[in-house]
């Protein structure tokens, strides 16, 4: 059941979008609200190997309780990332981007003093470039786990290997999100910049991408009847999210009192518009949702420890990042008069992001039933402990 109604959400947003964008006479904010649920889905996805990594590398064990989770999302997610920045790229450049149409009404270049970076082509093929880096990457580093799954004792020589891995994976995502902060967040705005707005991006991700993880683990792992999810893993979850809201703030906090300290028109006034007029409310609930609700609830243990509220704090922080996404593209197009994220075809494209992400992981198993999702094995090389002997389950849709 789960399956068509996500089918029917995700082609509902399809058809909606395509509907809207060949009737209006105006698409650009259509094409706006695409990029925004593409950059943000995108963000969780991609987040979800670099999970894996940073628990293998921290020597996590109840980390890599989910970390086979994490790395399915993000292999998954495959198609639709291509076909999603292709559909842009096709379709909405010239709406998106003032340096692809410099007469545009928000360019005004006039076609002078354009960097040679600031190019059609180039632009497809860097992201395409970065996505390869770390689609591969993340790919290679999933094999290697497959051959762990099956290798009992774990050779050293492997284990060094994987730990290597984790780190090129670190490194690519890097890479991959960076282009992504520079084209869907500065470079749609004339002269603007900020040396630290790709790092408060990936931070961003990183927060959204591991509560999402969260809260899908709870149906793709504990779904069948008798099986509940461990207090402890809980409680580090919970401690997670709550480091994770700490480090958002901070570099929040700094991406802001850097551009507010320069003082230049064209950096400050694009950053204060999405504090004012009508998007002063969507700014104040993104706050609450991105760090105050999430910190004063994770301080607590017994909200840590309670499945119904932890996953009510994860959702309050993925709705707060998705409003950062927001306001991070939209104020550039539209005055917020109208809300888009309202409008039916935003409603449909949100649904679209979900159902499209989700599919991809239902499809995933489904195509490969006989990998397990949960893997509990010794981090250590040698024989594994008793109580941690190879153990893994089968999921099936």
């Amino acid at each position: 059941m789960l399956f068509w109604i996500l089918l029917i959400l995700l082609l509902n947003g399809m058809i909606s979008f395509a509907y809207s964008v060949i009737n209006a006479g105006e698409t650009t904010t259509l094409w706006a609200m695409l990029s925004v649920t593409y950059i943000f889905f995108l963000g969780l996805t991609q987040t979800g190997i670099l999970f894996a990594a940073i628990m293998r590398m921290s020597k996590s064990s109840w980390g890599r309780h989910f970390s086979r989770l994490g790395e399915i999302l993000t292999l998954s997610f495959i198609p639709v990332a291509l076909i999603t920045l292709l559909i842009i790229y096709f379709g909405g450049v010239d709406h998106l981007f003032y340096w692809a149409s410099p007469a545009s009404s928000h360019g005004n270049e006039g076609g002078h003093h354009l960097s040679p970076w600031l190019g059609r082509g180039l632009f497809l093929f860097r992201n395409l470039a970065a996505m390869a880096l770390f689609y591969g990457m993340s790919f290679i580093y999933f094999r290697a786990g497959r051959i762990e799954e099956n290798e009992t004792p774990v050779s050293d020589g492997l284990d060094k290997r994987l730990n290597v891995m984790s780190g090129f994976v670190m490194v690519f995502y890097v890479i991959a999100n960076t282009e992504i902060a520079w084209d869907f967040g500065m470079m749609i705005i004339p002269h603007w910049e900020s040396t630290i707005f790709p790092a408060f991006w990936w931070v961003g991700n990183l927060f959204a991408g591991s509560t999402f993880l969260c809260l899908i683990s709870l149906y793709f792992m504990y779904n069948e009847q008798g099986k509940v999810i461990e207090k402890e893993h809980l409680d580090q979850f919970g401690k997670l999210l709550l480091g994770f809201a700490l480090l958002w703030v901070y570099m929040f906090w700094s991406q802001h009192i850097v551009v507010w300290y320069s003082d230049l028109p064209n950096i400050t006034e694009p950053l204060f518009k999405t504090m004012k007029g009508n998007y002063t409310t969507m700014f104040v609930i993104m706050i609450l949702a991105a760090f105050i609700i999430p910190f004063f609830a994770l301080i607590y243990r017994s909200i840590k420890l309670s499945v119904s509220a932890l996953s009510t704090v994860a959702l309050i922080i993925c709705l707060g990042i998705w409003i950062n996404r927001y306001l991070m593209i939209i104020p550039v197009f539209t005055d917020g008069g109208v809300p888009l994220f309202a409008t039916w075809t935003g409603i449909s494209l949100i649904l679209a992001g979900l159902s499209a992400t989700l599919l991809s992981v239902i499809l995933f198993f489904r195509f490969y039933p006989n990998i397990k999702i949960v893997l509990q094995k010794s981090l250590t090389t040698g024989t594994p402990r008793k109580d941690e002997r190879h153990r893994g389950q089968n999921y099936n849709i």
